[in-house]
């Protein structure tokens, strides 16, 4: 039975608050921004290559109750996404069973890796699509990721229309792409181990702080930042007026930082904010979007 689309995209959505959410717990508990993916990385590949492996379905889509197929072929008849796949006896499978392990892999990497490439440019493009100095290139993807974000989510958005419709049975773009079909799971899944069972318990209730978890991560200012309070004011003024303090030449496009009301170059600033995310004196948190630049006569 195809499952309608709020239940496909009711899994696309669990699945991509994985790691929003993850993310911001980890930066409640003070894990550096590196640390964190690099652990979101280790656990979501353990976690979701677990639920193919088991229930030919990510952690979203068996919540939902659904199975994967590939090229039309039945979830109960897939083969398994397990280490002998890369054994010298998977030569004797047949070309279409080798495909489907690939597919099945791709769709391992495409479940892991999408939300956090999406987060990611997301980031990077809020960071830089303020900057006045960049290379041709920056420059060229700045103006134009918008416009190809815009377009991805069009043929998307065209695609599940389809699949409302009764059109295709793919419902989104990277679908198509691995032969992907989702269907209700209707077979037993094989006897499951004490960690299995366990799994199987935790995470399933989880999906609810998951939920909130990522609510809780759209509020702009973080607990932590809340409790920060404001540095005192400078009682000296700095140490050669006129000149920034980074780099120790005159100012180059003058820009203040709101938290401490110092003067530097933008260029250094801004380097500084994006390199570190933290204000040169005080090391409270600073972002590229915070600078303000000065009209001086």
């Amino acid at each position: 039975m195809v499952p309608p689309l709020l239940t496909v995209l009711s899994a696309d959505e669990l699945n991509k608050s994985l790691y929003p959410a993850f993310l911001h717990l980890s930066k409640c508990i003070g894990l550096s921004p590196a640390l964190s993916d690099v652990l979101y990385f280790k656990l979501s590949t353990i976690l979701q290559g677990y639920y193919l492996y088991h229930h030919n379905a990510t952690l979203a889509e068996h919540y939902w109750g659904l199975s994967r197929s590939y090229l039309d072929t039945p979830s109960s008849k897939l083969p398994s996404l397990s280490c002998d796949t890369l054994s010298p006896s998977a030569t004797k499978t047949s070309q279409s069973d080798r495909l489907v392990k690939l597919l099945k892999i791709l769709g391992l990497l495409d479940t892991v890796l999408t939300p956090f490439l999406n987060q990611k440019l997301a980031e990077w493009y809020n960071d830089h699509r303020h900057g006045d100095e960049m290379p041709k290139w920056r420059e060229f993807l700045v103006r134009w990721y918008p416009y190809f974000n815009l377009g991805l989510s069009g043929i998307n958005t065209a695609v599940r229309l389809g699949y409302y419709l009764g059109y295709t049975n793919k419902h989104s773009l990277m679908a198509g792409f691995l032969g992907l079909n989702l269907s209700f799971s209707d077979t037993t899944p094989p006897p499951l181990s004490v960690v299995g069972r366990v799994v199987e318990l935790v995470f399933p209730v989880a999906m609810f702080y998951v939920q909130f978890l990522k609510q809780w991560s759209a509020v702009e200012v973080s607990p932590y930042e809340a409790k920060l309070k404001p540095p005192p004011p400078h009682t000296k003024p700095p140490a050669n007026p006129g000149f920034c303090d980074l780099c120790g030449a005159k100012f180059r496009i003058p820009t203040a930082v709101p938290i401490t009301g110092l003067v530097y170059c933008y260029v250094c600033i801004y380097t500084h904010a994006m390199n570190s995310g933290t204000c040169p004196v005080t090391q409270l948190p600073l972002k590229t979007a915070d600078l303000i630049k000065l009209n001086v006569i």
